[in-house]
């Protein structure tokens, strides 16, 4: 695979300046260790700045999952998760000063001292589902940033353990998943959707025939990831594509598993090889979906065209 991303890693080296695009890189394509002077100068960033000056002194962005439309204040960031996930797409670590004032917030969350300031969602069960969904989807959100966090591992063993017992037959039961959700032994959200895929992703929980029926489940599931996408990760798009984006945001949500790579190996690797030469060889108007932005002057066309190249890049070194 080194030799297939040489090229387009070469491409990226000749382009990139401004400090997030340059961090990226070097921390994920080339596998360096940033030095000191690259985190002075990611700090010193615009995109830094937005996170950490809407940051709230108890660490959070304000509510965690459901925007407050009566907020005085308005904030770019209008929730911790939306805080986070845009930290996640810098590639900020559990070690930077931000992420870890958060995650001690986060800590607190899944252990009941606090709890969220979002109004509690009623559904059919007068909000007991929500209340139970809480921590589960919080050590989540931890996970993607330290998989090995003593908060986060109680909460996925025993999503696991419900997760074992849907697929025993080979294939995910969707009853006795149900069941189990219905008892509050496990929330609905642990399981094939985004927040269990973050969940399990990077801890090696699960065996490799556990891994492969899960991972085979949510590629060929035709309703999508939900919170993410809509349609299967087996279904290719095109850059052209107003779902393209889509498309790629679940395929970076799968590539935290070690499976991952069997997946993307005959038909979605080839396809992103190709997509990816095109957007550097081509005049390819980028979609308007685009909406990751690593570059300063991000406007600029050059720079569009190297974050998504950039964007691409950092799930195929995972092939």
């Amino acid at each position: 695979m080194k030799k297939e991303l040489q090229p387009i890693i070469e491409y990226l080296q000749s382009v990139l300046k401004d400090p997030f695009p340059h961090y990226i890189f070097q921390k994920e394509i080339l596998r360096e260790t940033p030095d000191d002077t690259d985190i002075e100068a990611i700090h010193a960033s615009k995109w830094y700045k937005q996170l950490a000056d809407e940051q709230w002194e108890d660490g959070s962005w304000g509510r965690f999952h459901s925007q407050d439309s009566k907020a005085a204040k308005k904030q770019k960031f209008v929730t911790t998760e939306n805080a986070l996930r845009r930290a996640r797409q810098l590639s900020l670590t559990k070690d930077d000063p931000i992420i870890v004032k958060c995650i001690r917030k986060m800590e607190r969350y899944v252990s009941g001292e606090e709890t969220w300031t979002d109004n509690i969602e009623m559904h059919k069960d007068k909000g007991k589902g929500h209340l139970f969904c809480r921590p589960y989807m919080t050590a989540a959100v931890i996970n993607t940033f330290d998989s090995d966090n003593p908060f986060v591992k109680p909460l996925r063993d025993n999503a696991l353990e419900s997760l074992v017992k849907a697929f025993a037959n080979g294939f995910f039961d969707e009853k006795v998943w149900a069941q189990d959700v219905s008892e509050y032994r496990v929330p609905s959200i642990a399981g094939t959707g985004m927040y269990g895929i973050m969940l399990f992703q990077n801890s090696n929980c699960m065996d490799d025939t556990l891994q492969r029926q899960y991972i085979d489940f949510i590629w060929n599931s035709k309703n999508g990831i939900y919170y993410v996408s809509s349609m299967p990760p087996a279904d290719k798009r095109y850059l052209e594509d107003e779902r393209f984006f889509e498309w790629l945001s679940a395929l970076e949500l799968l590539s935290g598993f070690s499976l991952f790579p069997d997946f993307m190996k005959s038909e979605a690797l080839p396809h992103l090889l190709k997509e990816t030469w095109r957007l550097i060889n081509e005049d390819i108007s980028i979609p308007d979906s685009y909406n990751v932005r690593y570059a300063e002057s991000w406007r600029d066309k050059n720079n569009r065209k190297s974050d998504v190249v950039l964007r691409i890049l950092r799930a195929l070194v995972k092939c």
